[in-house]
């Protein structure tokens, strides 16, 4: 029951901060105050699965300094974003947040997002820590 429940709060939340970052995105680029986000139910698993991997990882990670930990996390989350936009073309012939221009690989990702990704693993750190301090599924 704590993964499918670490699976729903991480699927939720990272297609929501998608949402977010899209649509102030689209403010800043092209002046859209609609502020409309946007996701890809595509993304759930991928979330949910990240919700499920970070608790044994931040239990190996904790006393890792906290800006070692935050760069494992991107470089996690890079791979994972990289291998399912991969299994997503190989699969359904097509990755549907294709990125273009040259920092990017495979339009499957996208180097300028880097930054983001650092931030989003420190934030999925503390969203499980709550998630334990909340719970009984303290480990």
């Amino acid at each position: 029951m704590k993964y499918l429940i670490l699976f729903l709060v991480f699927s939720f939340f990272g297609v929501g901060v998608e949402v977010f970052f899209s649509s102030i995105h689209d403010y800043i680029r092209y002046r859209d105050i609609s502020l409309k986000g946007r996701s890809y139910l595509w993304m759930f698993p991928l979330y949910g699965i990240w919700g499920i991997v970070l608790g044994p990882l931040y239990y190996i990670l904790r006393d890792v300094p906290f800006f070692a930990r935050g760069l494992i996390y991107l470089v996690l989350i890079f791979i994972g974003e990289l291998g399912y936009g991969y299994f997503l073309k190989a699969t359904i012939k097509k990755c549907p947040w294709e990125y273009k221009g040259k920092l990017t690989i495979g339009g499957v990702v996208n180097i300028i997002y880097l930054p983001f990704w650092l931030i989003f693993g420190y934030i999925s750190e503390l969203i499980y820590r709550g998630f334990i301090d909340i719970t009984i599924y303290n480990i």
